[in-house]
C-alpha cells in the first residue's frame, strides 16, 4: 500500500473580488511508495503547495481522490501517520521550544509519558540541545526551520511531508536535514518534499515528480536520472571558427564557446569519431572528450520550457527537428 495516492485531482481558485476561477491543479497524478523519499519539483505557482495541501487534506480537491495509507486525506487515521513541515510555519514567540514541543506533542497524540523522552530525542536530532530553554523569539530562521522539522517527526510518524524544509538554512543546516531525512528513510519511513535547491533534492531524492502548470509532467527515479545522458560526450576543443559546427547537426546536440574555448556535446558515442575527424579538418584542435550525463536541473529546465500544444499534448525543443541555422555561429 501506498503512502500516498493522489489521482486527477484538480483544484481552482476564485482570485480576489473576481467570481472568475483559475485552474491551480488540472489532474494531478502521484504516488509515495513506502521507505522512499519523493522529491517535488516545480517552478513558482505551478501548483506544489496546493497539491501539498490537498493530500494532508487542508483543503478539499474539486474533483480527483487523495489517500494516505489507504485512508482518505484529512482523516484522524492519515493525521496520526503524517508529520508535516509547511513552507512558512508558525511558532509562538513567547513560548521555549522544550513547551513548544511539549505542546505539540500532545495535539500529536504523543503518550504523556513518553513526551519528555521523544522531547529530548528530537532536539538533539536537529542539534537544537543547548537551546531547549530559550524562547523562539530569539530563535534565528535556520533554527526555527529546524526546531519545525523536530515538531514534525515528534511524534515518529511513517510519513513526513516537508514544503521546502531547507529554506533558511546555511550549509550545515542544510547537511543536518539531509541527514536526518537519509536516516528517517533507512528506519522506513516516507519522505515527500518540495524544494527549489536542486543538488539536495539531487542527492536525496529516490524519485523526482515535476509538476508543470497544474500536472505531474515527468516521474523520474535516481537510477532513471544516472542513465539519463549515457553514451553523450562532451568535446573540449579549441580553434573551431565560426560555421565549423553547421554540417554537424545532426551528430551534435549542443555547442557553447567559453572565452577561446569550445565545449560541444555529441549525441551519442558513436558520432565521437566524424566530430573529431571534422574539427581536426578544419584547423581545430581537441582538448579533452570526457562523458557527460544531464542533472536534475537540466531536465526541470527541459520541462518547464517544453511549449503547450492544442489538444494538450506537449513537444519539447529537443523533439523537434533542428534546424542547423542555430549552429552558424558557431
Amino acid at each position: 500500500m501506498n503512502a500516498i495516492d493522489a489521482n486527477g485531482v484538480k483544484k481552482s481558485f476564485r482570485g480576489g473580488m473576481s467570481l472568475a476561477k483559475r485552474e491551480v491543479l488540472r489532474g494531478v497524478t502521484l504516488d509515495a511508495r513506502p521507505g522512499e523519499i519523493l522529491g517535488f519539483l516545480g517552478s513558482n505557482g505551478a501548483g506544489k503547495t496546493t497539491t501539498i495541501k490537498i493530500v494532508l487534506g487542508l483543503i478539499r480537491a474539486d474533483e480527483g481522490t487523495a489517500e494516505l495509507f489507504g485512508h482518505p486525506a484529512g482523516s484522524k487515521e492519515a493525521a496520526l501517520r503524517t508529520g508535516y513541515l509547511p513552507e512558512m510555519p508558525y511558532f509562538y514567540p513567547h513560548l521555549t521550544l522544550g513547551e513548544f514541543l511539549e505542546f505539540c506533542g500532545r495535539l500529536s497524540g504523543v503518550p504523556p509519558r513518553l513526551l519528555a523522552e521523544r522531547i529530548g530525542r528530537v532536539v538533539e536530532t536537529v542539534d537544537l540541545s543547548p537551546h531547549r530553554d530559550l524562547r523562539l523569539k530569539t530563535f534565528s530562521k535556520g533554527m526555527l526551520q529546524r526546531a519545525g522539522l523536530a515538531q514534525a517527526i515528534l511524534h515518529d510518524p511513517d510519513l513526513l511531508v516537508l514544503d521546502e524544509p531547507f529554506s533558511g538554512l546555511d550549509p550545515i543546516g542544510r547537511r543536518l536535514v539531509r541527514d536526518v531525512l537519509v536516516d528517517l528513510r533507512a528506519r522506513g519511513k516516507t519522505i515527500f518534499f518540495s524544494s527549489h535547491i536542486l543538488p539536495d533534492m539531487e542527492a536525496l531524492c529516490d524519485r523526482v515528480s515535476i509538476i508543470r502548470d497544474g500536472i505531474i509532467a515527468k516521474t523520474l527515479g535516481l537510477d532513471e536520472l544516472m542513465r539519463l545522458g549515457e553514451g553523450r560526450i562532451e568535446i573540449t576543443a579549441r580553434g573551431v571558427r565560426m560555421g565549423t559546427l553547421a554540417p554537424l547537426h545532426e551528430y551534435v546536440s549542443a555547442a557553447a564557446d567559453r572565452g577561446d574555448e569550445t565545449f560541444i556535446v555529441v549525441r551519442e558515442r558513436r558520432f565521437v569519431r566524424p566530430v573529431i575527424e571534422h574539427l581536426y579538418g578544419r584547423g581545430a584542435d581537441v582538448l579533452a572528450v570526457a562523458g557527460v550525463r544531464r542533472s536534475l536541473e537540466d531536465i526541470f529546465m527541459q520541462e518547464i520550457a517544453r511549449p503547450a500544444v492544442p489538444g494538450g499534448a506537449e513537444a519539447s525543443n529537443a523533439d523537434r527537428p533542428r534546424d542547423p541555422a542555430v549552429f552558424a555561429g558557431f
